[in-house]
């Protein structure tokens, strides 16, 4: 492999929401103080800003919140919270077998809640006193409810002939944006196939396996898949960490990829779709967790960089970037750099890659996010704009103070600023800014 794939933007990008940790903070803060409901009103409004006014009551004590699939019910009464979601209904047919699968899933992937039967309807729930709803276990609780309910559910239609108790709302991809993602697939998976047949090739399976991993990784980031495309997506990633030879993981998750490029764009779009999501799949992520995740990494590629393997460096720094969207909320600042950094060294030669990469690696690392804002401008087209507005009213400020002022130390701090303003580096501005007042206020007044 001489030049790393190609970046594919996310269809996800323009909708996805800020991770706002403060909001999840003041929502403890709340519950420490007694003021348990309110603390609940607070996490909602950070799993999902605006869904506590559209799916609640007036009194904030009823939700019918959706989810995908499903719908989460919770009802607040007596200091008690109810927290309950339609799961599916059972087939007249090969019920005792979806009823064994339902059995694993509640000792195996529910935590908190459990399923329960009601009539042919089966469903999940979970109560506890609201003294004792800590936004940290009622999030990992939605978060669980959810993840199960939406994961499971097109499986057991397919496999057992159940029927959803909710037929979800939703908004299938731009014809555009489809048809981006399935070119996406097509040109990711031939170029992938072709690394995987040179490394396997010469034996290098562990290249293989990174490879393959970071393009299942990679189609998961940009095309946000739902359904039972998301479903063999996910199964296809768990099955790359099988305790298993390094070769059989790798032809197993070749297979998969063969079978995906096969998959007609029509039928991949039948999962290409937007829906309501109450809480993401994901872990939300702070630079201290990130920095955690990509410490090991970090430190092969430094190894890596410094010795001249820049094919080692940049194989390894794609994977740990790309697995790390996948499982993480990442904070917006730091997603902004990253993103940066994949559109930067996408299809780029291994060295300029590695380069670039590690860059970006580095100052995370180092906890320096003070490009974000240059990378912001970059990547969004409005940022852009408000940054040229900026600047153009930075520079028409400072004519009318040139009207009026003289002296080169004058023109020289102006200068600066604008080339500041220009950079992005807004602490250098202000400064500058504050020192330029001063000067006119001594012009002024002396």
């Amino acid at each position: 492999m001489k030049n790393t794939f190609d970046f594919i933007p996310s269809a996800e990008e323009a909708r996805r929401q800020p991770v706002r940790r403060e909001i999840y903070e003041q929502s403890v803060d709340l519950y420490n103080e007694g003021k348990h409901l309110e603390a609940f009103h607070c996490l909602l409004d950070y799993l999902n800003d605006g869904f506590r006014t559209r799916f609640g009551n007036d009194s904030g004590t009823e939700f019918h919140i959706p989810h995908g699939s499903i719908v989460v019910d919770i009802r607040i009464h007596d200091g008690i919270m109810h927290i309950e979601a339609d799961f599916l209904n059972l087939p007249e047919k090969g019920r005792v077998a979806m009823l064994r699968q339902v059995a694993d899933l509640n000792i195996n992937k529910l935590l908190l809640a459990g399923f329960i039967k009601e009539g042919d309807r089966l469903k999940m729930r979970y109560v506890t006193p609201l003294n004792q709803s800590h936004p940290h276990k009622i999030y990992g609780v939605l978060q669980n409810i959810c993840y199960v309910g939406d994961r499971f559910d097109d499986e057991f239609c397919t496999q057992f002939g159940a029927t959803r108790c909710y037929e979800p709302q939703v908004t299938p991809y731009p014809a555009e944006t489809a048809d981006q993602v399935y070119e996406g697939i097509q040109s990711l998976g031939r170029a992938a196939l072709n690394a995987l047949n040179e490394y396997n090739s010469a034996r290098h399976y562990g290249y293989s396996w990174n490879v393959l991993d970071t393009t299942f990784y990679q189609i998961a980031y940009f095309a946000n898949p739902q359904g039972q495309f998301s479903n063999n997506l996910e199964k296809a990633i768990d099955d790359m960490d099988a305790e298993r030879p390094v070769e059989e993981l790798v032809s197993k998750g070749m297979d998969y990829l063969k079978k995906l490029l096969a998959t007609p764009k029509e039928a991949l779009a039948e999962d290409l779709y937007f829906a309501d999501k109450l809480v993401s799949n994901r872990r939300s992520a702070s630079l201290q967790t990130i920095q955690e995740i990509f410490k090991d990494v970090y430190e092969e590629a430094t190894e890596a960089v410094q010795s001249g393997d820049f094919e080692r460096a940049a194989v390894r720094m794609l994977y740990i970037i790309y697995e790390t969207y996948y499982y993480n909320d990442i904070p917006e600042e730091i997603s902004l750099m990253l993103t940066h950094a994949l559109k930067a060294s996408g299809g780029q030669p291994l060295e300029q890659a590695a380069r670039t990469l590690y860059e970006t690696l580095d100052n995370i690392m180092e906890g320096d996010l003070s490009g974000s804002a240059l990378y912001s401008c970059a990547d969004n087209p409005l940022a852009g704009r408000m940054m040229e507005q900026a600047v153009g009213a930075a520079q028409a400020m400072q004519q009318k103070i040139t009207e009026k002022m003289s002296g080169s130390d004058i023109v020289e701090l102006q200068q600066k600023m604008v080339e500041a303003m220009t950079r992005g580096d807004m602490a250098e501005y202000t400064r500058l800014a504050g020192e330029l007042q001063q000067k006119m206020m001594n012009g002024l007044f002396n």
